[in-house]
């Protein structure tokens, strides 16, 4: 019983200490007191953490410094870790606790240069979790800038790898030699953001030229203008003499940042909605990632490439000292192979000759552009390229032409950012229709088709018939890998087809019925509709609405079934099913519309214009073109984005065969 009693004091202790961690009050200042000279610094959870973790986390200024007003708190006991190796100032640093950092630091100043398990600082932690303040706290302590984790990462990795970038941007002005530090699989900063494809803008959803990276595109479409118009105020002059970085007065370099500028208030509460601040951070980090990049590329040494593997020293001495893992990637193989077309316009422009760079599968850009489907990057190669006609020739180490490899189902990419290499043969994949709905599938092949089709156009007639190390040609391969994914494109087409039908044929039949049974009804003797003769205008008016919105029915009757009635051969899937897509589709709205505009006209006939009920009525009307008008722009969109570079395709195809 007395056991019982001695944990549920316990219990009830650990639940009070995180109900006065946040609290800055007597009450809380005297329990922490308390708690600290009986019980000192126990761990309080399975983590480890000890009420001086708790109170770092939570940034309880008041609770500490009491703590150390009382002298209960000894400089050992700052140095006291948890189950991860941290001390109370990493977890200050972790959580941008500046105060706290600056109390802890002022007691035991050699708090800096503790490290967990993981070989980390605090300043790291500041650094990783992008803690600017902290960092700069931490920095003018003289804590060890160069500092590398037990994988080799450095501060301006950590700051990378956290989509830290203005931090990152400071950082390499301060120390630039960080740019050139491997880490254990030979990954320097510019390797690292090249496998991060996201924080660019031509791999996020501002991007208008590729639809279909949001669930909804008019938002897209939206989003993209409001990031085209909206403006970013950064100033980005730094003074010249804090890049270098002080070891005298490393306070100094504070000032060596890209910094915000004070902007108007009505911005800021423009700024400040969740929608437009979404928007604006985005495009900042694209602006800093793009900085960050040209700065990464101005100070590397791209000899480290052409001779293919580079030894850093102080990797080494991690006990990483094969010449395997000191290989250094190619970065703009790297940026090539996730589609990033910022950092391969920047790569190429700032050194021409990486152009030539050659992965381990004996692919070059052009090789791993197609394989990788990435139309922008592609499209800016064949443009900008001097030699391209003789990379287009090339043949990889598996005997694969640049058709062969744009025959791939599946983008073969990495499964790990910091994995280099990919397979060496293209993987068919199975299971698109559980990733893709019925109509994107479709789309995905046609996309697919058309891709090979241009890469066909644009490369040597003769490269149709190489064959590779498994005796295949470029087209053999595609039929190959393409077999199962035509067959579900096909099911998916039929099935999106026929749920169509079934909305058609419903508009078709109640416009049949309304040409039968017009407001007013029909007068016996004569026949005519009764309301002709008053309202002959109102009543032509309904009989245009209906008649077009049937004809346009039974015309998207006509494409759906001309779709179920298709070969699904794969040259189908280039220009003919996407076009009767696109006009059954644009059928069937315009169907839907006038329907609803026909039943707002006979109830203008059969009841009084001047009535509220009828100004609600052609409110309605309006509201519903416009949501039809959003679903069209939805579901049409992707297909017309396609048809427009296919159409382009065609174009430019014949324009150079004549």
């Amino acid at each position: 019983m007395e056991s019982s009693a001695t944990e549920f004091s316990t219990s009830l202790h650990l639940s009070e200490v995180y109900k006065f961690a946040s609290e800055d009050t007597a009450e809380s200042l005297e329990f922490f007191c308390n708690f600290w000279r009986n019980e000192g610094a126990v761990p309080i959870h399975q983590r480890g953490d000890t009420i001086l973790h708790l109170l770092a986390i939570k940034g309880n200024v008041a609770a500490l410094g009491n703590l150390l007003l009382a002298d209960h708190l000894l400089d050992e006991m700052l140095l006291i870790k948890n189950a991860s190796g941290n001390t109370a100032l990493h977890e200050a640093a972790r959580s941008g606790q500046k105060v706290v950092a600056e109390i802890m630091v002022t007691k035991k100043p050699d708090l800096v240069f503790q490290r967990n398990d993981l070989n980390e600082t605090p300043l790291y932690l500041a650094a990783a979790f992008g803690k600017i303040e902290v960092f700069t706290l931490l920095e003018s302590y003289n804590s060890d800038c160069r500092i590398r984790r037990h994988d080799g990462f450095t501060i301006l990795h950590a700051a990378i790898e956290g989509e830290r970038y203005s931090l990152a941007i400071r950082i390499l002005e301060s120390y630039p030699d960080l740019a050139d530090k491997h880490d254990e699989n030979g990954m320097t900063a510019l390797n690292l953001l090249a496998t991060m494809p996201s924080s660019f803008k031509s791999k996020s959803s501002y991007v208008l030229q590729d639809l279909n990276r949001k669930p909804f595109i008019p938002l897209q479409m939206l989003e993209v203008v409001v990031y085209k118009c909206i403006k970013t105020r950064i100033d980005d002059k730094v003074s010249e003499s804090h890049v270098a970085g002080n070891v005298e007065d490393p306070a100094a370099d504070n000032k060596a940042r890209i910094s915000k500028v004070e902007m108007p208030f009505f911005i800021r509460v423009i700024i400040g909605h969740w929608f437009f601040g979404k928007i604006y951070n985005a495009k900042q980090k694209h602006e800093f990632v793009d900085k960050l990049a040209h700065k990464l590329i101005e100070k590397e040494d791209w000899s480290h490439y052409i001779k293919y593997e580079s030894i850093d020293p102080e990797v080494s001495s991690f006990g990483i000292s094969s010449r395997k893992k000191n290989k250094v990637p190619d970065p703009l193989i790297q940026a090539t192979r996730f589609g990033i077309l910022e950092l391969v316009m920047a790569i190429l422009k700032k050194y021409p000759q990486a152009a030539y760079s050659i992965d381990d599968n004996g692919r070059n850009i052009l090789h791993i552009t197609v394989e990788q489907k990435h139309r922008f990057v592609y499209e800016y190669l064949m443009r900008s390229l001097d030699y391209k006609d003789r990379m287009l020739a090339d043949i990889d180490n598996r005997g694969n032409s640049i058709l062969h490899l744009a025959s791939c189902v599946q983008n073969p990419a990495t499964s790990h950012p910091r994995i280099t290499d990919v397979a060496s043969q293209c993987r068919v994949n199975n299971d698109f229709r559980k990733k893709r709905g019925s109509v994107p599938l479709i789309h995905q092949m046609s996309w697919d088709v058309l891709w090979f089709k241009q890469v066909e156009h644009d490369t040597y007639p003769h490269l149709r018939h190489v064959r590779n190390m498994d005796g295949m040609t470029a087209e053999e391969l595609f039929e190959e890998n393409y077999s199962s994914v035509r067959e579900e494109a096909e099911k998916a087409a039929k099935e999106a087809s026929g749920n169509l039908i079934i909305v058609t044929i419903l508009i078709a039949t109640l416009n049949f019925a309304a040409l039968f049974t017009v407001p007013g009804g029909f007068n016996q003797d004569t026949g005519d509709p009764m309301l002709l003769s008053n309202h002959r205008q109102e009543m032509q008016f309904f009989m245009a609405y209906v008649g077009l919105s049937l004809s346009f029915a039974l015309f998207s009757l006509a494409n759906i079934l001309l779709i179920q009635l298709s070969r699904f051969d794969t040259n189908d899937f280039h220009i003919s099913i996407p076009t009767k897509f696109i006009f059954s589709s644009l059928a069937l709205m315009y169907s839907a519309g006038l329907s609803g505009t026909a039943y707002c006209q006979g109830y203008i006939l059969e009841g009084q214009p001047e009535t509220f009920l009828a100004t609600v009525t052609i409110f309605c009307l309006f509201v519903g073109w416009y949501v039809l008008a959003l679903l069209m722009v939805d579901t049409t969109a992707s297909v017309f984005d396609y048809m427009y570079y296919a159409l382009l395709h065609l174009i430019a195809y014949k324009s150079r065969g004549i």
